[in-house]
Order: structure tokens, then C-alpha cells, then sequence
């Protein structure tokens, strides 16, 4: 082994002797009785003798090369300079002649300062020269990778973080530098990293790169974090495009695995992103006591532990509510208090609740002096007023908000004048409500909104149908038995008394019409007793267990909400019995597909039917195609008829596709089945 080699080990072992000798002295010189015993004199006996190993290992291992001469002089010089000072300090502390004794600590004092010197150039030969006072290094924000430059955003950020420290204007080792264009381009002592080797087929950069670990011209050197296989098909990527220094991605042909990498290096920068970051996970059961509560809370996504919040138009609020989310009230991103009891005194309840990004205020008591209390959401970028008594008054509070981005104002007393006022101020904002349509015009009529306490009833179910837009009609057709698809025109609430699918659509003169909006009514007219999961599902989706299925509750398109059940790669089967004897025809199955999630809809459905709660007869057995290429989401019902029997008990089984389909990103992947209701009739 080159003695050079022995230079890292035992660099480190004078600083921590003498220094921890140096701590020693200033305790003992405080401490009256007992002095030191000799264990101090022993250390710097230690300090000295490893100072000087590794100077000499040092002066080898500086012989090898790659270093900048004159900084290794001067390293070299210092770290002599610092040997022979720890050899003195040995000497002056044995002596017993007072000269000797007055100036031990100030060469104590010089000692340490050649010693941090000495550190401090060895820091800079390895590292670079300004090692110390550098700021860290950062990778490259991308927020779109498809706009980044291939060279400064994503090769070079590959050479700091694994070639640099050996590659420097401390280090050139084979007096190669790799902190810059040019410096790449120059190459070092076996030529241009950029060249072809016409034996090998490859650059000699790439060439370093794939060498086995053993070889010693491998790169990066074993016991050096080594470039993950992305990295290394990056490089490559930009070497095959003849290494191109001022390409965009977008300029470059990619895809498959490549682009997956290339899109894997893109940052999200979103306020929500930045927080999630921040905060902890939520708890099942938080959520669950939420539920217990009344109060629906949903994971904005499965990736950010931020919550959505929504008070279900309650008209009960207290301070109770809200002092249980406070436990979580970092998370709370999303708060919809729309057709609540919310007033200007209750508003100064969310307090708390800084990290508020969205807040929805329709229908409320709100007025100016409760905008007062939102001038203190810094972060809020949505703000739904929507039928309050916020006038042109209550503007100046939400002037304050740097952040806000959209504004919701349908039927409030603000004047055309005053908002367009506030958006001359407020250019980022936009703005959704009674101006003039030359003004802020939509670009679309949007559809109506549905508005129903529950998609799940026993009886009948209240429903009433909001629109935005001043001056337009709103239409609806309710889908079931009857078949009735003749469109009636919305004037006032109605009631839903059977299973059906409720679509509407605006109109207003010189629009186009709306999109559609839906949503599916279930009513339920079998009590059921026990339900009983033969099929376990996924871990991380088991809600209430079987009990999910039967709680009249649908779960919504958030599929992390806790409302569903989740099945991977398997069947579902459920045994339902019911509390007597009924008539069964009809069976409803709530689901979700979220094909970008692996999720995907049922494709079968099987149903036996047992008179006597022992033995079963199959009553009916639908097989259903895998549904076509989607990137959709989609909250489904799926009506199940059978003949009408008289049953004690029901079993059924949902059909899953086990594997996602051959035109998924993932062909062959554990797909799932979302299920959240049954329904009996």
C-alpha cells in the first residue's frame, strides 16, 4: 500500500487530541484540587506524534499529482510548521521552568491556529478553494423539463454532485476540471472526456462510466458515490445528441424510459407542493373522528398530506368544531363553510388556520367586517363569496391578499365599478361574478351545480340546482324507471323519491349551452343486518370494512378520502344479510375508475341469492369489456336486475380486471377495483 494512502486516516487524529487537550487545560485551570495527573501531557504526546505521521503521509500522497502546486506548498509548510509546534507544546509542558511554563497557552493559542490553517488548505486541495465560505450547492429548480437546458440543468448538475469533488481547482486529479464548459471541453492528461474512442464505440466520458468498479479508471473511483442508471442514461442521452451545450429538452428526441427520468427531475413550486413538505401525516383515525363529527375531511392527494375540509352546509357550527381540526390545523389547506351558520364573529375561529389556500364563503353571513379577519391568510389564493353581503367596501381587506388568484362575487352588492377598481390593482386576480362579460367574460358557460345533503336515501332526498351566471336557465333530466328524458326547466327545489341520475345543463341567450353536470341518486329500500367481506382489501383502503358498504355514504372522486374500499389485484366478495326475508330485483354497486391511479371499473358482477341463510343459488352473472383508453375520473353506478326473489341473504361478487390493460403506462401492473356502496331494491 503506497504510504500516501494513510493520509486520510490519520490526518483527523491530531485535531481531536488537541483540541480535546486544549478543553482539558481550561477545566483543570479552573478546578482548584485535583489538577491534572499527567493525562493532558499524554495527549499532546499522542497529537504530536500522529501530527507528524501525517505530514509525512501527507507529503507522499501530495507526490501522486492532481494538485495545485503552490496551494500544496502551502498546506505542506503549515502542516510542518503545525507538527513541529504540537512537538514543542509537548516539551513546554513537562518543563518546570517557569519561561517555559508562562508561554505554553499562547503557544497553545498559535498551535490551534496553524492547525486550522493547516485544515483549512487541505479542505481546499480536496474540495476546491473556497470550500469554506461556499454557499451549498443547489441542484437546478425545473418546473418544466421540457423548457430546461440539457447541459446547465440537468448534465452539470450530475458532474457537481458526483465528479466534482475529484475534479476541481483544488484537485485536478488527471488534471482534468469539471466545474465548467470549458473545463469539459478541454479534458485533462488522457485527452477530451468528449472524444470517441474508436476502439471502444464511445466516448471516453461514458467510456470511465461503464468500466467494472474494480478497474482503477472507472469513474467515479470505488468508495465514491457512485451515478444511479437514470443518471448514467442521461449522460448518454446527451452524448448521443453530440453533447450539445445550449439544447433545450424540448429540442432533443425522447421517450419510454427516458422521458420518465427526464419528467422525474421536475419540482413542484406550488405553495401546496412547498407545504406539504412541511407538515405531518394525517391519521386515519383523525379522519375518522372527523367523520364521528360530521365533518368530511379529504387528502388533497395520496402524496400531500394537506386536507380539504368541508362542513356539509351544517347549521350547527360551534367553536367545538373547530377546535378539533386544530390538532391538524397546518394541514388544513381547503375549508368549505358554504351554506353554513359561519358569521363575522364565528370567522375568527380560523385564526389558526394560516395555511388556508382555498376558502369558501357562499351563502354565509359574512359581511365587510367579517373580511377583516381573512386579511390574515397570506397564503390564500381562492376566495368564494358567492351570495353574501360583502359589498365594494369589503375589497380593500382582500387588496391585501398577494396571493389571491380567484374571486367568486355571483349575487353580492358589489357594483361593476368597484371590482373593476379592485382588478385594476388586482391584476392577478380573476374575477367570476356580475361584471359586464366584455369585462371578465367566461370563455364557457359553466354547468349548474347539484346540491343534495346525500347521493344515498331511504325515503327521498331534497335537491336544489345553483348557476352562476346572471340571467341563465338551467335545465334537468332525472333518469329512472320511468325513463323520462324530456329536459324540465329549473324553478325551485324537488325531491328524489327513487334510484336515479340527475343531469343538468344551463342555457343563456348568446351562449353556447353548458357541459353537463350528474350525479347518481340511490334509494334504499332493503334494511340490511350484517355484511360479512369474504375478499380482504388493500391495507391502505379499508375504511369502515364491510360497513362501508352499506353506510349511505358515497365516497367522493378523491380516492384517499377513507370512503372507499380498495381491492388489489383480487375479486371482491361480500355476504349481505338482510334483517328478514325480502324481495330483492334490483342491486346497485357504487365504484370509481381512476385508470392514471391503476384504479379501474368492474368487469363482472355475479350474484347468488340464499331463501334460508344457508344454501345459495346463482340468480345472475354479467361479464362487462375493460373500458376504453381514459385518463378520466369517474364515480359510477352499476344497476344489477334480477329476478324478483325473496332472499335472507345475498352474496356478490365484483369482478376486478386483476392487471391493467395492455394500453395503460404500466401494462401488466396490480390494478384495482373503488367501491363504496350496495344498494338493495
Amino acid at each position: 500500500m503506497p504510504p500516501g494512502n494513510l493520509h486520510p486516516l490519520f490526518v483527523h487524529l491530531p485535531i481531536g487530541i488537541l483540541l480535546l487537550a486544549f478543553l482539558m487545560e481550561l477545566y483543570y485551570r479552573k478546578k482548584p484540587q485535583p489538577k491534572d495527573n499527567g493525562t493532558i501531557l499524554f495527549a499532546l504526546a499522542i497529537g504530536a506524534i500522529s501530527a507528524l505521521i501525517s505530514v509525512v503521509t501527507g507529503w507522499f500522497l501530495g507526490g501522486n499529482g492532481g494538485y495545485d502546486e503552490q496551494l500544496l506548498d502551502l498546506h505542506r509548510w503549515i502542516a510542518i510548521a503545525f507538527s513541529v509546534g504540537a512537538a514543542v507544546l509537548f516539551f513546554l509542558k513537562k518543563s518546570s521552568n517557569k519561561q517555559a511554563q508562562k508561554s505554553y497557552m499562547p503557544v497553545f493559542i498559535l498551535v490551534l491556529v496553524l492547525l486550522t490553517a493547516t485544515g483549512h488548505y487541505g479542505g481546499s486541495l480536496t474540495h476546491g478553494e473556497d470550500f469554506l465560505f461556499a454557499e451549498k450547492y443547489e441542484d437546478p429548480v425545473i418546473e418544466n423539463v421540457e423548457k430546461a437546458a440539457v447541459y446547465a440543468d440537468i448534465v452539470q448538475p450530475i458532474l457537481q454532485r458526483k465528479c466534482v469533488s475529484c475534479h476541481n481547482s483544488g484537485k485536478t486529479k488527471g488534471g482534468l476540471l469539471l466545474t465548467s464548459e470549458n473545463s469539459l471541453i478541454a479534458g485533462g492528461d488522457s485527452g477530451s472526456l468528449l472524444d470517441s474512442l474508436e476502439q471502444e464505440g464511445m466516448s471516453l466520458l461514458m467510456h470511465r462510466l461503464h468500466l467494472p468498479m474494480e478497474d482503477e479508471e472507472h469513474m467515479p473511483p470505488k468508495g465514491k458515490v457512485q451515478l444511479t442508471a437514470e443518471e448514467v442514461m442521461l449522460m448518454e442521452w446527451w452524448m448521443e445528441n453530440e453533447h450539445c451545450f445550449d439544447c433545450l429538452v424540448e429540442d432533443l428526441h425522447h421517450e419510454g424510459k427516458l422521458t420518465t427520468a427526464l419528467e422525474a427531475l421536475e419540482k413542484d413550486t406550488s405553495t401546496e407542493a412547498l407545504l406539504a413538505e412541511k407538515v405531518d401525516e394525517v391519521p386515519q383515525d383523525f379522519m375518522d373522528l372527523l367523520a364521528q363529527n360530521n365533518i368530511s375531511a379529504q387528502l388533497i392527494s395520496e402524496e400531500k398530506p394537506l386536507l380539504l375540509i368541508n362542513f356539509l352546509q351544517r347549521k350547527n357550527l360551534s367553536e367545538a368544531d373547530f377546535e378539533l381540526l386544530q390538532r391538524y390545523k397546518e394541514n388544513v389547506v381547503q375549508l368549505n363553510l358554504g351554506y353554513t351558520n359561519m358569521d363575522n364573529e364565528m370567522i375568527k375561529l380560523l385564526k389558526p388556520f394560516k395555511n388556508l389556500l382555498k376558502l369558501q364563503l357562499q351563502n354565509t353571513q359574512i359581511t365587510n367586517e367579517g373580511l377583516k379577519e381573512i386579511k390574515r391568510f397570506k397564503l390564500l389564493e381562492s376566495l368564494n363569496l358567492f351570495g353574501t353581503d360583502v359589498d365594494d367596501t369589503g375589497l380593500d381587506q382582500l387588496s391585501k391578499l398577494a396571493n389571491l388568484k380567484k374571486l367568486f362575487v355571483w349575487q353580492t352588492p358589489m357594483t361593476p365599478e368597484g371590482l373593476l377598481s379592485f382588478q385594476e390593482k388586482q391584476r392577478q386576480v380573476e374575477i367570476q361574478g356580475q361584471i359586464a362579460d366584455s369585462v371578465f367574460a367566461a370563455s364557457t358557460l359553466g354547468p349548474p351545480t347539484i346540491i343534495a345533503e346525500h347521493e344515498v336515501f331511504k325515503d327521498s332526498i331534497q335537491v336544489s340546482l345553483e348557476q352562476f351566471f346572471d340571467g341563465a336557465k338551467i335545465f334537468y333530466v332525472l333518469e329512472t324507471t320511468q325513463n323520462d328524458t324530456l329536459p324540465k326547466e329549473y324553478d325551485e327545489p324537488f325531491y328524489i323519491n327513487e334510484t336515479g341520475r340527475l343531469r343538468t345543463f344551463a342555457t343563456l341567450d348568446g351562449w353556447e349551452p353548458s357541459l353537463e353536470s350528474s350525479m347518481d341518486f340511490l334509494k334504499s329500500g332493503v334494511k340490511v343486518n350484517r355484511i360479512n367481506l369474504v375478499s380482504e382489501p388493500h391495507p391502505k383502503y379499508v375504511s369502515k370494512g364491510g360497513n362501508t358498504l352499506v353506510d349511505f355514504s358515497r365516497g367522493t372522486s378523491n380516492f384517499v378520502d377513507g370512503k372507499w374500499l380498495g381491492f388489489e389485484a383480487k375479486h371482491m366478495t361480500a355476504t349481505v344479510e338482510f334483517k328478514e326475508p325480502t324481495t330483492i330485483s334490483h342491486i346497485a354497486v357504487g365504484s370509481l375508475s381512476i385508470p392514471t391511479n391503476w384504479i379501474f371499473r368492474p368487469v363482472g358482477y355475479t350474484v347468488w341469492g340464499s331463501k334460508d341463510g344457508s344454501s345459495y343459488t346463482q340468480l345472475k352473472s354479467i361479464d362487462l369489456p375493460l373500458g376504453q383508453p381514459s385518463i378520466n375520473i369517474e364515480r359510477l353506478i352499476y344497476d344489477i336486475e334480477i329476478p324478483p326473489t325473496q332472499l335472507k341473504k345475498v352474496k356478490l361478487l365484483v369482478k376486478s380486471p386483476l392487471k391493467n390493460p395492455d394500453w395503460h403506462p404500466v401494462p401488466g401492473g396490480k390494478s384495482f377495483i373503488f367501491l363504496d356502496e350496495l344498494v338493495f331494491n
